[in-house]
């Protein structure tokens, strides 16, 4: 408990009082300005505190209460002259956080970045207890930013992509123990493996686990694995292992030579090419950059993942590109267009 010395005497709150009422009506924001306002020495009255942030007197009498609670020498003196201000030679130790230290706590306490719903409570309670680990001053900084940074790691237009198997996956890896997986490659073959995790890593949206099977570390996007058996085996991980190094030499391997699996060759329009990189941004932009901007048609291949995909992707494009191969897509596309027309017939 700390005893505050306020306007109204000796008040007992807690450092969690404080916070909450931090969290409503006293914004850790406007205590920030009061604290900025004050710097230096200037001393400002409760009615220029409460016209500069458009609150009541009051209200500024309630964050001056809230400020002293946390520690902060601020008083008032009455009479001619008077008014809040901050004892001589103080500094607002707002450094005490830095915005960098502050933003990050932002951005570890979105909970887009938790994924697995197993992680989410204890992420919670966790960033509770480093929060009141934190001198409530420097607190101020963190709140301050969390309402101005959000990481939002869901995609437009679809949802977050997941697996029923990742908590699963987590615990063993946790445990050193073994699985046997069934996964579906990107070409569509289902093959199973026998798998000793090592990791778990989180790029963007997907979820990927790291394994050695037979002697070779291997790379296993969670949202393919068709099903997951836990084993008693347990094995001793390799401790030349770094998590880091492994994941950043393996990200440069599939960039220079990333799968194809489902490579569609179309000639497209400069307006065509637009709207490609207007909608689907970096993902083509390797293939379209090239082409500039003053042509008739190209000649592209363009890697769309699967049928459906391209599908849909094509169709947006309509008259603006014209499918070459593989020949099956462009049937099916022909059929989709009949349809669309059929249904919207007047």
């Amino acid at each position: 408990m700390i005893y505050a010395k306020s306007c109204h005497g000796y008040d007992g709150i807690s450092q969690a009082d404080t916070l909450t009422k931090c969290d409503g009506a006293m914004r850790a924001e406007r205590l920030i300005s009061i604290l900025m306002a004050l710097h230096r020495g200037r001393t400002m009255t409760a009615g220029e505190l409460a016209s500069r942030l458009n609150v009541s007197v009051r209200t500024i009498f309630r964050d001056i209460d809230a400020l002293s609670a946390m520690g902060v020498p601020v008083y008032t003196e009455l009479g001619r002259g008077g008014g809040i201000r901050l004892v001589e030679g103080y500094s607002s130790d707002l450094t005490g956080l830095s915005p960098g230290e502050a933003e990050a706590l932002a951005l570890v306490a979105s909970p887009a970045a938790v994924g697995t719903s197993s992680l989410a409570t204890p992420i919670r309670t966790a960033l509770d207890k480093l929060t009141a680990a934190v001198p409530s001053i420097h607190q101020l900084r963190a709140q301050h930013a969390r309402g101005r940074l959000l990481f939002d790691t869901k995609p437009w237009f679809r949802s977050l992509e997941s697996s029923p198997y990742l908590d699963a996956m987590r615990a063993c890896i946790w445990k050193d123990q073994c699985v046997d997986i069934r996964y579906r490659r990107s070409n569509g073959e289902v093959r199973d493996y026998h798998l000793e995790p090592y990791a778990l890593v989180v790029k963007v949206d997907t979820w990927y686990a790291i394994g050695r099977v037979k002697n070779e570390m291997r790379v296993f996007r969670m949202s393919r694995v068709q099903a997951l058996q836990e084993t008693n085996e347990t094995f001793t991980r390799d401790p030349s292992f770094d998590l880091q190094k492994y994941w950043h030499a393996w990200c440069e391997r599939f960039e220079k030579n990333p799968p194809t699996a489902y490579p569609v060759e179309i000639s497209i329009t400069p307006r065509g090419r637009k709207h490609l990189l207007d909608t689907y941004g970096n993902w083509f932009r390797k293939q379209l950059d090239p082409l500039g901007e003053k042509f008739r048609r190209a000649h592209i291949t363009l890697d769309l993942e699967r049928e459906d995909l391209a599908l849909r992707i094509l169709f947006g494009l309509g008259a603006e590109a014209e499918i070459l191969k593989p020949r099956p897509l462009r049937r099916k596309l022909h059929t989709l267009a009949q349809e669309v027309v059929e249904a919207t017939r007047m």
